[in-house]
């Protein structure tokens, strides 16, 4: 697989627009020379005039301030920045070799801030990440964006410093691990760029006039593009180097590599090997996969497929994960569509790429007696749950009630029946066929143990998981321990941010640790009033579009400012898009055990 450098990117300046250069050189644990080597430090924040590498929040950064892409930068010495607003041509520039206090006054004047300064990296760069030192965009796949949305999309929107050309579009979505090289520079790939809203701003004007994460997402069910890559050693990079990309890492290595790094919980894309296609009925397959990432996925979760198609896109649908086995997963899914047509032609050795896991894990540690309620296919989950009840012996309570037109047609009712019965379980399958008619609440109650302090998972469609929520609710179960999935179809419209429902004040407490915050419309999202108290909320993309910020609710409602592509479940929150509604209780996600 060969390409070409078409373009090549130097930003001197954290946030500020980038300059284009026809080579550059190269340093590992630097990157790009004078690439974001200077940043415009916060007034509030204790930052030294060199710094080590910090969190972004510490920095002028576009995805907070989109006015940063209106800073135009020069080099008029070797080490040295100028910059200028676009707003402010008239007025003075700033340079890295004037006085502190004359720069605070003319970034004051710019941005409206105290105490803004110049502040330089002390041997890294200040990227968003520790350890990235260049970032690659493959320009296919921004075409193919385009061609998809209907959008024209600024390349300058991205920030990246090497543009490729010359190679599929979306290829560069299974290059983690590989080797890549550059004309004479050679880099592995270490990860996927998750985008944030720094991207929605665009670079000629500043405006936020596109949720372009969230879009990227209801596209093509992810929220990366483009990737970070690591040098192998010193070199000068030029345009028009020939690309070459290696060979596929052995995933084994490539796994340890990653846990190596503390990067065991991310859902970033990779090219999963099938190796079983099993046809449960007329109407329905599993298919087994092998992670190469091996992540451990938990009941109640769900991993993306992403398949191309015929004008070189990628189309995309979620599915519960149905079991697990060793390094093997397994999705089940009924065929309906061109997306399960297509899995259902798999065969072993093939691969297909996926993401995840997703979701909020849905088996709690507390043994609390467990109801499985589900209608159709949505007994993938519960067949999931049980298998994992039964791995670790858990001894709780557990009632499976399963809706389905016959015991014929009911897939993977003898699997669960032969779980529940390892497990301790009772299971009970309700035919509508034979019965005529669809269950009502009170079938619902009849089948379960009646136990008010139960927790419950619901899957199925969206009328009977609302019904079957609310016969519990009627029976005395809290709505806070209902976990609801319900069949639902990616967002394909384009997304818009709205304003918050109100403005507060409204109590937050964040778990375990229990640090409590009061949240007003001044404190941003659920993510960013985390953020301002301390609180270790993971998160990526910043715009409801990757999952990496979920966290479960345990009491109250929230509000989504953008809809995301597929929501999260009803016990599970987007922090970094969510506002709430009222006093929230929020639990951070436990890691494995």
């Amino acid at each position: 697989m060969t390409g070409v450098v078409d373009s090549l990117w130097v930003y001197p300046v954290k946030g500020a627009a980038g300059v284009s250069v026809d080579e550059v050189d190269v340093l590992p644990g630097t990157g790009a020379l004078h690439d974001r080597s200077v940043a415009i430090a916060r007034g509030d924040q204790p930052v030294g005039p060199r710094t080590p590498w910090r969190l972004r929040s510490a920095f002028k950064q576009v995805a907070r301030d989109a006015d940063m892409t209106q800073v135009t930068v020069t080099m008029p010495a070797p080490g040295v920045v100028e910059l200028r607003h676009r707003a402010h041509l008239a007025g003075p520039s700033v340079r890295s070799d004037q006085a502190q206090p004359d720069q605070e006054a003319v970034l004051r004047q710019w941005f409206g801030e105290p105490g803004l300064r110049l502040v330089h990296g002390d041997a890294a760069a200040l990227w968003d990440v520790a350890d990235a030192e260049l970032s690659v965009i493959n320009l296919a796949t921004i075409r193919a964006l385009e061609q998809l949305t209907g959008t024209t999309l600024d390349i300058r929107r991205f920030r990246a410093n090497v543009y490729v050309d010359g190679l599929p579009a979306f290829a560069e979505l299974s290059w983690v691990g590989r080797r890549i090289r550059l004309g004479d520079c050679e880099v592995e790939v270490i990860r996927p760029i998750a985008r944030c809203r720094a991207t929605s701003a665009n670079p000629g004007t500043g405006e936020r006039d596109l949720e372009f994460p969230s879009l990227l997402t209801r596209t093509i069910g992810l929220p990366h593009l483009g990737v970070y890559a690591r040098l192998a050693g010193p070199a000068r990079l030029h345009v028009g180097s020939t690309v070459v990309v290696g060979d596929r890492p052995d995933p084994v290595p490539l796994g340890d590599r990653l846990r190596e790094r503390r990067e065991v919980m991310h859902p970033w894309p990779r090219e999963a090997e099938v190796l079983e296609t099993v046809r449960e009925d007329d109407r329905t397959i599993s298919v087994w996969l092998r992670d190469p990432y091996r992540q451990p996925v938990f009941a109640g979760q769900h991993i993306r497929v992403h398949l191309p198609t015929a004008n070189a896109a990628l189309t995309w649908r979620a599915y519960s994960v149905s079991g697990r086995r060793d390094d093997r997963i397994r999705i089940t899914v009924r065929l309906r569509g061109a997306v399960s047509e297509s899995l259902a032609l798999l065969a072993s050795g093939d691969r297909l790429l996926i993401s995840g896991p997703f979701g909020v894990p849905t088996l709690s540690r507390e043994p609390r007696p467990l109801y499985l309620v589900s209608a159709g296919i949505g007994i993938t989950p519960m067949a999931a749950a049980l298998q994992q009840l039964v791995a670790v012996a858990d001894g709780r309570p557990v009632s499976v009630l399963h809706v389905d037109a016959s015991k014929e047609s009911a897939t993977l009712w003898p699997e669960v029946v032969e779980l529940a019965r390892l497990s301790g379980a009772t299971a009970t399958l309700f035919e509508t066929r034979r019965a005529a008619r669809r269950p009502t609440k009170r079938d619902i109650l009849d089948s379960l143990a009646g136990d008010r302090d139960a927790e419950a998972l619901v899957c199925g469609s969206t009328d009977f998981v609302a019904m079957v929520s609310d016969a519990l609710r009627s029976a005395g179960v809290d709505a806070d321990r209902i976990h609801s999935d319900p069949f639902l179809s990616p967002a394909t419209e384009v997304p818009v941010r709205r304003p918050a429902p109100g403005s507060g004040p409204h109590p937050v407490t964040y778990l375990p640790d229990g640090t409590a915050a009061t949240w007003t419309d001044a404190d941003g999202t659920l993510l960013e009033l985390a953020e301002n108290h301390g609180v270790p909320v993971l998160s990526a993309c910043r715009s409801g579009a990757c999952g990496t910020c979920t966290l479960d609710l345990v009491h109250g409602e929230v509000s989504y400012l953008v809809d995301p592509a597929l929501p999260p479940g009803s016990r599970a929150v987007l922090a970094c898009s969510a506002v709430p509604t009222g006093p929230v209780v929020l639990r951070l996600p436990r890691p494995p055990e």
